[in-house]
């Protein structure tokens, strides 16, 4: 029997929370330390920003704790004297606070206080419509989770200045077990400090802990996420703005969910329309879990069915998924073939530790030489208003693809 499987039957028989926790404090010393002559709030664990609708103007704080606590949000915008104070929403152990009508590319700071006890500052930037930085990562789920801290402290320390991130579907490998969230989580303490992340559900946060195709209780407990329109899908697929790009997450995982919750493709079909023609950003990206080619057959699969021909209706510029696990870009692709104009297709590579070997194709323009040997990686995109520039890196600093698109804004 497999150390994996082994794991697997552990989980599914509830004694996931007897596993080992990584060492927290070390992770999380600058967080605890005290400041203003507060006690250090050490309580609080796994603080992030995720993204909202309009990230100019507003922000979601979450984090959690595993004592009951009456916190609240302390925040101020850099260069002013007045603090200000924002409610505190508990759910269970994770806490949110949602942070309105700020100031667009603008420089706040704010702490979580409990009493006499408060966390350190923490760094909160607004976007703005200029240029910026992003990380994309993919399939960050692990055995062990040191090998995702290595992917995220690797991409945090070699590019300090990137401000939104993203995972791009199976965060973890188990969506139901609460020691994996926190395992990812104490591993993304660097990564996540000061970067504001919007997460893609992917299939594994849509297995319970029997291993059984489940609803994502998890994921949706762990992100609240922008509305979507959708009343029976609140969180599954949703989109945002920043600088001058749109970005759609879309939800992939039909197998997992059509039958526990039916509908969803035609959800997605009718916000995706609705929303592209509302946005006015130069840029329209597409994340998503799962990819569109079926490399043992070298051909387009159900999600190609789905998807292919309304990205091309819709002139989306960018797709990226994820979940098989290895980087590949197949260029432009447009009706189905490749193309000079039309859709770039980004198959992003693993952040995690687990392995697949998916075959070369004729579809792929990049692809990693050794496939038995190909490292854990991560994408990081400058994006300009005329301008996107990707290049694809492995954690031990090779440069997997690097590649520019142009938009010619005076034909828009």
């Amino acid at each position: 029997m497999s150390r994996r499987l082994f794991i697997k039957i552990l989980i599914a028989l509830g004694f996931g929370a007897y596993f080992p926790k990584l060492a927290e404090a070390s992770r999380l010393d600058e967080l605890h330390t005290p400041q203003d002559g507060y006690e250090p709030l050490t309580s609080v664990k796994f603080l992030r920003q995720v993204i909202t609708k309009d990230s100019r103007a507003s922000r979601m704080i979450m984090w959690q704790s595993d004592s009951a606590e009456e916190f609240s949000l302390e925040y101020q915008l850099v260069g002013e004297e007045a603090a200000h104070f924002a409610q505190v929403v508990p759910h269970e152990k994770i806490y949110s606070c949602a942070l309105e009508k700020l100031k667009p590319a603008s420089l706040y700071k704010f702490r979580i206080v409990a009493g006499e006890r408060a966390t350190s500052w923490q760094d909160l930037r607004t976007s703005g419509d200029g240029n910026f930085q992003m990380l994309i990562f993919a399939d960050s789920q692990c055995e062990h989770y040191e090998i995702w801290q290595r992917t995220a402290d690797t991409a945090a320390e070699n590019f300090p200045d990137a401000e939104l991130v993203t995972v791009i579907g199976d965060l973890v490998d188990n969506g139901e077990a609460d020691y994996q969230w926190r395992a990812w989580h104490l591993a993304a303490t660097k990564l996540l400090r000061g970067k504001i992340f919007a997460p893609v559900m992917g299939n594994h946060e849509c297995y319970g802990v029997d291993w059984f195709n489940a609803l994502p209780t998890g994921y949706l407990e762990q992100f609240t996420l922008p509305d979507n329109g959708a009343k029976n899908f609140g969180g599954y697929f949703y989109s945002f703005d920043y600088g001058a790009a749109h970005f759609i997450a879309l939800n992939t995982q039909f197998t997992e969910l059509d039958k526990l919750k039916p509908g969803l493709q035609d959800a997605q079909n009718f916000f995706l329309r609705r929303d592209v023609a509302n946005t006015n950003r130069p840029w329209k990206i597409v994340f998503m879990h799962k990819d569109i080619y079926d490399y043992a057959q070298d051909k387009f699969n159900d999600i190609a069915e789905k998807f292919l021909e309304l990205f091309d209706e819709l002139a989306i510029d960018v797709v990226f998924t994820g979940h098989l696990h290895t980087y590949r870009n197949r260029g432009k692709i447009f009706a189905r073939k490749k193309s000079s104009q039309g859709t770039t297709y980004i198959l992003c590579g693993r952040a995690g530790d687990q392995k697949y070997v998916e075959p070369h194709s004729t579809i792929d323009d990049v692809t990693f030489p050794n496939l038995r040997e190909e490292p854990e990686s991560f994408i990081v995109l400058n994006v300009a208003a005329d301008e996107l520039h990707l290049t694809a890196r492995t954690v031990d600093g090779k440069i997997l693809d690097d590649l520019t698109l142009k938009k010619n804004l005076h034909s828009q």
